[in-house]
């Protein structure tokens, strides 16, 4: 094989190694954003079991929640108790992030954005704002799990 074969040659392969591994980093920011959507569903419908299928369930997960007057929930049991009570105060809650920014490194995720919440409490009282919201992920048995979530008010000005 000439010079000029090898060259070709070894293009081909980076340019196919690189097209992989582009594909493979598509698939995986596609498994955060998906992890990510799934926070904010489960939140949303005040859902406990759907909850407990996004978070690792660990006694390292941390929750600081909720954004007005933010308290460290740590360990799954500390953070499922927030939620639960939380949720039994609301006859409505929808949260989102629209277009999270998207960061991996390895095994480790993180998103973040802007969070737009609007909760009714059973007695009829309302409140909405921005929040910015932050979560880390790991990933596990080819799985993404929130292990850190954050949500910090956006004062209005």
């Amino acid at each position: 094989m000439d010079r000029r074969s090898t060259s070709k040659l070894a293009h081909s392969i980076s340019a196919a190694a690189s097209h992989e591994a582009s594909k493979e980093q598509d698939v995986e920011l596609a498994a955060v954003r998906a992890a990510n959507r799934a926070y904010y569903t489960a939140l949303s419908a005040r859902d406990l079991i759907a909850m407990e299928k996004v978070w690792s369930q660990s006694s390292e997960v941390v929750n600081i929640a909720p954004p007005i007057q933010p308290v460290a929930h740590v360990g799954w049991d500390a953070v499922k108790r927030n939620y639960e009570s939380f949720w039994a105060k609301l006859a409505d809650l929808a949260v989102s992030m629209d277009e999270p920014v998207i960061r991996i490194e390895g095994n480790i995720a993180w998103a973040f954005g802007v969070e737009h919440s609007k909760r009714i409490l059973k007695n009829g009282q309302t409140s909405s704002g921005p929040n910015l919201g932050t979560s880390v992920f790991v990933k596990r048995d080819d799985r993404w799990f929130v292990v850190f979530h954050q949500a910090a008010l956006i004062p209005k000005d």
